[in-house]
């Protein structure tokens, strides 16, 4: 296999309040399955999907946080070596858009990004 062909390895994580949808999203992305049930996310979890990227197989290594305040300390642990960041708040809800700067902020101090400046995030209102 050359080395253009090699599969690579990202990894996503996913941040936001306390259920504005992450688990959903997720779920969603990766099994094409919604459940209607809630349940809140203890300390973080991931799943993983292969996809194209730029014509090379890349294996998504999705993680989902809890949005509870009580388990961002883990956040080293997880964030450390990601390679995007997904920030997601709740339409419905407007405090958990007005949050996502402390979500983002606090990704930046934990995950330590070698170029903090362009490190890519995206940006999802849920539930409409």
């Amino acid at each position: 296999m050359s080395s253009s062909r090699k599969k690579i390895l990202l990894k996503v994580i996913i941040l936001g309040d306390s259920g504005v949808g992450k688990t959903s999203l997720m779920n969603q992305y990766v099994t094409q399955r919604f459940s209607n049930q809630y349940k809140a996310t203890i300390g973080a979890d991931f799943m993983t999907k292969e996809t194209m990227v730029d014509d090379r197989v890349a294996t998504l290594q999705i993680w989902d946080t809890a949005g509870q305040e009580r388990f961002q300390s883990l956040g080293v642990a997880f964030y450390r070596g990601a390679d995007c960041c997904v920030l997601v708040y709740d339409v419905t809800m407007p405090n958990t858009f007005k949050t996502l700067d402390s979500w983002r902020d606090e990704f930046l101090i934990q995950a330590s990004p070698r170029d903090p400046e362009n490190f890519p995030f995206v940006l999802i209102g849920n539930k409409i």
